[in-house]
């Protein structure tokens, strides 16, 4: 199976359960590196779910090839580094969403997945950290 056949076989896996994977990732985003949680100022439950569910339509945008993401991930990029995002937070963040990803599929999680879900999510925050590396040099 390819990247993008296991990516959608775990999302169907976890439909109806993105609430226990919003919940989970962020418990072990702000337990792993509690300096994060500041980045996210007062942004209410809602909000943060709501950032699970851009994060996920991302991926499959991504997995179909949507002209239009590179453009919104480059402009996410660049609005992550105005909030204060650097560099190493995306690798954290990755991290967190893998785990996250196992936990909330359980028995049904398969390894191979986990590779799938690394390379799409690494296409997506490579995008983001690129368009904030460059707003950082335009700032100088």
């Amino acid at each position: 199976m390819d990247d993008s056949a296991l990516v959608l076989e775990c999302l169907e896996r976890l439909s109806g359960n993105e609430q226990a994977l919003q919940e989970r990732f962020y418990a072990l985003f702000f337990a792993r590196h509690p300096e994060v949680r500041e980045l996210f100022g007062e942004h209410s439950l809602s909000e943060q779910e709501e950032m699970i569910r851009e994060t996920l339509a991302s991926v499959v945008a991504h997995l179909h090839d949507e002209p239009w993401l590179d453009g919104n991930l480059e402009a996410m990029g660049r609005s992550h580094w105005e909030y204060g995002v650097e560099d190493p937070m995306y690798d954290v963040f990755l991290a967190c969403m893998l785990d996250a990803l196992e936990h909330t599929c359980g028995e049904d999680w398969q390894p191979a997945w986990r590779d799938s879900w690394r390379r799409a999510l690494g296409r997506l925050t490579d995008v983001m950290r690129r368009a904030g590396q460059c707003a950082a040099a335009a700032a100088g």
